[in-house]
């Protein structure tokens, strides 16, 4: 996926994959889109570790025929070292750069335990293909203050790159310049920083306890960095101004890293500091349980200050859209990685995951408990959402996000376009030596919702 170039698919179908016994060398056959043809052809890896092709049989006029073809060209391949070795040399994001007192522990996982062996594959597949442009990126990657940041950065363009976007790299700012359909979007990357000790065990917080900080506390800790980009400058000027973003979509995308699992519960705090929105259940007399939504809700932070919704605040009107996921993290490499084949096979990774209910006043979610393997179908863009500003100077195009859920304000009340099994949170179990083998499930958490009401009078 990596080494394709998205424009490749509107010309062909891929339709077979193979590969040679030590997977340096793969194959696929495909179908053109023009005139029916079948086409076979055949790539290495070259120096920087990318898939280069090296043959191709074109316009066959039957399946059989490629496939023939491409098995010919695969049993008589020589590799061309001298035409291989032109690029230079690989990225390597696990050679360790950073102070070793600087190391992020996570890394050190990621880079030698068994448990992310999958990640730590595609990772370094996504290292060969992603550029530098900071020149820093290595460091950071591995360094206390800067491995959240990154591995969201890394997830971003493994989504971008997905949806058939084209990276423009000429600029140092904003983290991403996409270009797709003739159109063209900037995006700049931001989380929310970790205020957990690196050594403090993580919280365990009762739903009350959550609850009370989704009021307040989390949509003030969403809203500060969002607000400090806006404020911004590079090269002296705010990000909308700089001439090779003016006119075009800005995006600012954005995660929770502030503690440990946090990203499991603070999606709805998002809505809160963008629009002033909070949603409830209620019951009725007849034990009815709807949702109910709140509106022109303000944010205090520590000092008392209040902070008005973002989206509602004409200063943002040069933020086209905040774009947010729960699952920008290490388990959703690991669970990629996985689903294509690698890892340690005595590992069994096991999601849990609660994803948008399409229900007319559903309360509570769909949770699905699925066993990760080849056969599973996650996408990098499951997860992923997009807010849009109401007062958007330029908005943003959401046709060109066509695998993400859409969020529009109008009126007080929010209006939402999710894909089936959206999801709004995800936890991966990581289990060595399993004794048995696990097995998927989910249920409609509505009716046991109802049941429980039921059963004690709720």
């Amino acid at each position: 996926m990596f080494t394709r170039t998205p424009r490749v698919k509107i010309s062909t179908k891929e339709l077979e994959y193979f590969q040679s016994d030590d997977e340096k060398q793969i194959g696929f056959v495909s179908v053109d889109n023009i005139d029916g043809t079948y086409h076979a052809l055949l790539f290495d890896r070259n120096s920087l570790g990318r898939y280069q092709i090296v043959d191709m049989d074109l316009d066959h006029e039957t399946i059989d025929e490629a496939r023939s073809s491409l098995a010919e060209m695969m049993d008589n391949y020589v590799p061309d070292e001298k035409e291989l070795q032109k690029g230079g040399k690989a990225v390597d994001l696990f050679t360790v750069v950073a102070e070793k007192s600087q190391i992020h522990p996570n890394f050190i996982k990621l880079k030698d335990e068994g448990f992310f062996t999958a990640a730590k594959k595609v990772i370094e597949e996504v290292g060969y293909h992603h550029e530098d442009i900071d020149g820093n990126f290595n460091d950071q990657l591995q360094s206390i203050n800067g491995f959240d940041a990154r591995i969201w950065e890394l997830y971003l363009w493994c989504y971008f790159r997905e949806e058939d976007f084209e990276f423009d790299t000429t600029h140092d700012a904003p983290d991403f310049m996409l270009k797709k359909c003739g159109e063209e979007i900037a995006v700049e990357a931001v989380h929310v920083k970790r205020t957990q000790g690196l050594d403090e065990e993580m919280a365990q917080m009762e739903f009350q306890t959550v609850l009370e900080k989704l009021r307040n506390e989390m949509p003030v800790m969403f809203g500060s960095p969002l607000y400090s980009k806006l404020t911004h400058e590079y090269q002296h000027q705010k990000y909308w101004e700089l001439p090779h973003v003016k006119g075009k979509p800005l995006v600012f995308a954005i995660a929770d890293f502030h503690a440990d699992m946090s990203m499991t519960w603070s999606f709805p705090a998002i809505t809160s500091i963008l629009y002033g929105i909070e949603q409830m259940a209620e019951k009725d007399e007849n034990g009815k349980v709807t949702l109910v939504s709140a509106s022109g809700n303000k944010f205090a932070k520590k000092n008392n200050v209040k902070i008005s919704p973002l989206f509602l605040d004409d200063q943002y009107k040069h933020v086209s859209a905040v774009l947010f996921s729960p699952c920008g993290t290490i388990s959703k490499f690991n669970r990629m990685g996985v689903q294509a084949g690698y890892g340690d096979s005595s590992y069994t990774l096991f999601q849990v995951k609660m994803c948008y209910n399409h229900l007319k006043n559903a309360v509570f979610p769909n949770v699905f408990f699925n066993v990760i393997d080849e056969n599973s179908h996650e996408t990098w863009a499951d997860g992923i959402q997009i807010f849009h500003n109401p007062k958007a100077a330029i908005p943003l195009n959401p046709l060109l996000f066509p695998h993400a859920g859409h969020h529009f304000y109008k009126d007080g009340l929010l209006f939402s376009e999710m894909p089936p099994n959206s999801i709004i949170s995800s936890t991966t179990w990581n289990i060595k030596n399993l004794p048995f083998k696990m097995r998927n499930f989910s249920f409609h958490t509505q009716e046991i919702f109802d049941n429980i009401v039921r059963q004690f009078n709720l």
